[in-house]
């Protein structure tokens, strides 16, 4: 019995670090300034993993998109809402009376109001062919003090507002990190369809700020542009005016056309070599905006 007291000590002390490692998420977080994903001209995807039919699907895309009267209001889906503007970010928890464990973390985020819930209770993921919502079903576990959250059943949503999209099938798992009063969240997008690697985002921050008030952000459907009832906006192959699928275009950078095609050789650091080598469009764009989503 002696000999197993060190062995159940040693057991103890690792059960007890893992639960004193989980920390407190709750609270009101203001965002801090970043780099938004997305660098050089609209249209350029540099970097991002993309599969041929994210590339075709970003190639049809109009801008009169955002005319069409039933997108007027379209939500921002959670996780682009975390990474694309500067919102807000509220986080609270039900926790059961009786055992003190959290069931489920709930977020709100103000751009567009997307809220989440983060099963906390172990309960299994739907089928398939369960419905797939703007913000998707999501289970949460410690790893360490980090909270990691696995979210599936997502509708196809914006990567960025420009046409480069994920796909129904994707699936995103994110990492909220606090330090201090800062909380850092990192995503990781595995989507089968529209890429052929995981692609990473990390330049989420938010500082604890309990006096922030959290405005409302009411949005009514109106007609704003008028269009031909049946009128789908898009754009053929090779059609597209967007400035970063323009061969004779670049930015201020001198980036040459074929990187801002994007795919997974372009995540990587010796690409830059390769970049090199290509012929600079001979034009550089004037008046046109540069990266964000």
């Amino acid at each position: 019995m002696l000999r197993r007291a060190p062995l159940f000590a040693t057991l103890m002390i690792l059960w007890c670090h893992s639960a004193f490692a989980q920390v407190d998420l709750m609270g009101v977080w203001r965002p801090l300034p970043r780099n938004q994903d997305g660098s050089g001209m609209t249209g350029d995807i540099a970097g991002v993993p993309v599969s041929d039919a994210a590339r075709w699907r970003l190639q049809s895309w109009s801008p009169e998109d955002f005319d069409v009267t039933e997108w007027a209001c379209r939500p921002h889906a959670w996780d682009y809402s975390l990474e694309g503007p500067l919102s807000a970010l509220r986080i609270w928890a039900d926790i059961d009376q009786a055992t003190q464990k959290v069931i489920a973390f709930h977020g709100h985020l103000n751009q567009q109001e997307q809220e989440t819930t983060i099963w906390m209770d172990g309960r299994p993921r739907p089928p398939a062919n369960a419905l797939h919502t703007w913000s998707g079903f999501s289970t949460g576990e410690w790893d360490g003090d980090v909270l990691v959250v696995t979210t599936t059943h997502l509708k196809e949503a914006y990567l960025r507002r420009s046409g480069l999209m994920h796909s129904d099938q994707a699936t995103i798992r994110t990492r909220y990190r606090r330090m201090g009063d800062y909380l850092q969240t990192t995503s990781i997008i595995y989507d089968p369809v529209m890429m052929t690697e995981p692609y990473v985002r990390s330049t989420m921050m938010w500082v604890l700020d309990p006096a922030l008030p959290m405005s409302p952000y009411p949005c009514e459907e109106a007609t704003e542009t008028a269009l031909a009832r049946g009128h789908v906006p898009h754009f053929l192959p090779g059609k597209s005016p967007l400035p970063g699928l323009n061969k004779d275009l670049t930015d201020r950078f001198g980036t040459p056309y074929e990187p801002r095609l994007g795919g997974a050789p372009t995540m990587y650091p010796e690409y830059i070599a390769k970049m090199k080598a290509m012929p600079k469009p001979p034009k550089v764009a004037t008046g046109v905006g540069e990266g964000g989503n």
